[in-house]
């Protein structure tokens, strides 16, 4: 891991010794691995400020979160949730945890454990949920074929109508994944649904730039970083590759997979449940139903390593090597206090205790903060006084040179 720049985190269901790991892309071999959990659902597992694995149990309403580092989960922390988490997310920095429960949206702050907000807009329970890179905004698809996209500050603000920022209704059918781009708040998103179509939306004004129309149902989907490729997995195991410098000229567009066989990966044998691609915009990730977990020569289509795991994959994603993988002692970043389960207004002023490992109680000394202050007076009146002397010294020597030319003006210039 210490020459890798990214690891692969993967989840499945089925298997009980293994709740999650994390593998070498370059090797395949098997990095680390988190136990003692329970099975990890569909869209459930994060990575929390580079500290901790962050996971949500598929048959009971509780989370679970393991130290990057080490293979138990915490216990002295209770993560138990009103429902079933069906969909999980969170802030890139961790400070918020969104969870979706049915068809409602659970917030809680990580520093403090408050149940901040409840939202409940779909119909029916939300199936996936995916934050922008600056976490400012973030999106929910749900089995209604409802997408909404949410500000986090104005939904946890009580002052605010906690009302979406855009809500799409062009969906037929059950929404299975969505993907943000690059640009924070202002990032193109991408929905998949099980109706065969594969949407594009401006963010920020809300407005629908495309629609492609596969003749699959639509499982998952991802961009590479320059967000020039989509990426889109299918029902019966294939992927489909959309080049988005190119794009069609109508809003709507009829991907001719026949046409277009160079596109297509082919390898799996059932639903592509997870995509990611590499930060160098060459290998493709791809886990599926199938227990198999292929990383994909993008240029070539060829296959290059599998890993094979017990039971069907639920979460796959390229990351960052983070220091704590490999660490002897947690480098923790971030503060995480037991999730309420039920908001409590009268905690709003509660403070928010911060980890920082600065040193900063000589600022609670008094004494020597006046010492200091009194020996910087006395450097400064040193300083101005030999800034006075050089003054006049710099007066007197311009005020003779003022006299002798005078002196020359008189005597020559004015006798001519």
């Amino acid at each position: 891991m210490q020459t890798t720049k990214e690891v692969i985190v993967t989840s499945n269901n089925s298997d009980e010794s293994t709740n999650a790991a994390v593998w070498d892309p370059c090797t395949g071999s098997l990095l680390s691995s988190y136990r003692n959990g329970g099975p990890v659902g569909y869209h459930t597992l994060q990575i929390l400020n580079g500290s901790y694995i962050l996971a949500a149990d598929s048959t009971k309403p509780k989370l679970y979160m393991w130290p990057l580092n080490s293979q138990t989960p915490v216990s002295n922390i209770r993560l138990t949730t009103p429902g079933k988490v069906s969909a999980l997310s969170c802030t890139p920095n961790g400070l918020y945890i969104v969870a979706a429960i049915s068809e409602k949206l659970f917030i809680w702050q990580t520093n403090s454990g408050r149940l901040l907000t409840t939202l409940a807009r779909h119909y029916q329970t939300i199936t996936c949920l995916k934050f922008t890179q600056d976490g400012s905004t973030f999106a929910t698809g749900g089995e209604d074929g409802l997408v909404f996209i949410w500000s986090l500050s104005k939904v946890i603000n009580h002052k605010e109508q906690q009302s979406p920022s855009h809500s799409f209704a062009e969906h037929t059918l059950p929404v299975k994944d969505l993907h943000f781009g690059q640009f924070g708040p202002h990032s193109r998103l991408i929905s998949v649904s099980l109706d065969r179509t594969a949407r594009i939306y401006n963010s920020v004004s809300g407005i629908l730039l495309l629609t492609l129309i596969f003749d699959v149902p639509l499982t998952s989907v991802t961009t590479d970083l320059k967000e020039t490729q989509l990426l889109v997995g299918c029902s019966n195991g294939t992927i489909i590759k959309i080049n988005l410098y190119d794009p069609p000229r109508g809003t709507d567009h009829y991907v001719d997979t026949e046409k277009n066989n160079s596109a297509i990966f082919r390898g799996h044998e059932s639903n592509v449940v997870a995509l990611s691609v590499s930060n160098d915009c060459r290998t493709l990730l791809s886990g599926s139903t199938d227990g198999a977990l292929h990383l994909w020569d993008i240029p070539s289509r060829q296959i290059t390593k599998t890993i094979q795991h017990k039971g069907p994959i639920t979460t796959a994603f390229f990351t960052k090597a983070f220091v704590n993988f490999r660490a002897q002692d947690l480098h923790q970043k971030i503060l995480v206090k037991s999730l309420q389960r039920i908001s409590d207004d009268s905690s709003k002023d509660d403070f928010i205790e911060i980890v920082s490992s600065h040193n900063d109680s000589h600022l609670l000394d008094y004494e020597a903060f006046i010492g200091n202050e009194n020996h910087s007076m006395e450097l400064n009146n040193d300083n101005f006084n030999d800034s006075l002397i050089d003054a006049r010294v710099e007066m007197e020597r311009l005020r003779k040179i003022n006299a002798s030319m005078y002196r020359y003006a008189a005597e020559y210039l004015l006798n001519k």
